[in-house]
């Protein structure tokens, strides 16, 4: 396995570590200054401080934290480390996860699915600013360090399904617990059998098995959805590992040649 310089420089590598630990504070921030607040759309029930640990959002960044973590530490010669830090593979699923994570979100803001900004005292500049770092700071900047292969190694295009294994079974996990749970908690309004009716069934009486038939075409889109992204993940990491790793035309002319042959041009 080859290394390119991007993961070998100490100076990225101490900002992906510092990225990571401080996406760790975050959450550990929320958690214990966590306060419930009533709101008739957002927030009627508290579901408890460590509620926020079932949101997809949540645990698509902290597979990054720990991916940056890694790649970070790999850098500085922690072996263990390298196993998910330079893990192709690995690096397409969380910045896939974590792309979806974004997407979802910004487009959820001008439908109206997500709380308002708020900045008016430390508390809720705090929870305003996670937000946004979450799902709007995060997800471009894997997505450009995805554009600079750690190894000469790619992620393989034989697995698409591996990217929809997850998220499908936390959507199934969190559809169950809503329908069961005693508190009937729904992370996401689509898991909810009640929204994907009114969205999808024409204004007509609420049918359980109709909504229910109509999640699991929802669900097949958004499991597609992140097989789609995570093939473009595959096809950026294959380019730009050839573009990192490709010799200049002259040296693969000297290789052809033979030791101690001139190439083509008199160049060696």
């Amino acid at each position: 396995m080859q290394r390119s310089k991007v993961a070998e420089n100490k100076l990225l590598a101490t900002v992906l570590i510092v990225l990571g630990a401080f996406g760790f504070l975050t959450i550990l921030h929320r958690l214990c200054c966590y306060r419930f607040e009533y709101d008739a759309e957002f927030s009627p029930v508290d579901y408890g401080r460590f509620n926020i640990l079932s949101f997809f959002t949540i645990q698509s960044n902290i597979f990054v934290y720990i991916y940056l973590i890694c790649a970070g530490l790999a850098a500085f010669g922690v072996k263990g480390a390298e196993k998910v830090g330079h893990d192709p593979l690995i690096g397409a699923l969380a910045t896939t996860y974590i792309l979806v994570t974004g997407v979802v979100y910004t487009a959820g803001i001008p439908m109206g699915f997500t709380p308002p900004f708020e900045w008016y005292d430390a508390y809720h500049a705090m929870s305003s600013f996670n937000q946004v770092f979450y799902h709007m700071i995060i997800p471009p900047v894997m997505l450009v360090l995805w554009f600079f292969p750690f190894t000469d190694r790619t992620a393989g295009r034989g697995r698409l399904w591996i990217f929809a294994v997850y998220p499908l079974v936390y959507s199934l996990f969190s559809i169950v617990r809503g329908a069961v749970g005693n508190m009937h908690f729904y992370p996401y309004p689509f898991y909810r059998p009640e929204f994907i009716w009114e969205l999808f069934g024409g204004g007509s009486e609420m049918n359980a098995a109709g909504a229910y038939a109509l999640m699991a075409s929802v669900l097949a889109a958004g499991m597609l959805l992140f097989a789609g992204i995570g093939r473009l993940m595959i096809f950026i990491n294959e380019k730009s590992v050839a573009r990192s790793f490709a010799l200049p035309e002259y040296v693969r002319e000297a290789k052809v040649c033979g030791n101690g042959a001139a190439a083509p041009g008199g160049r060696i």
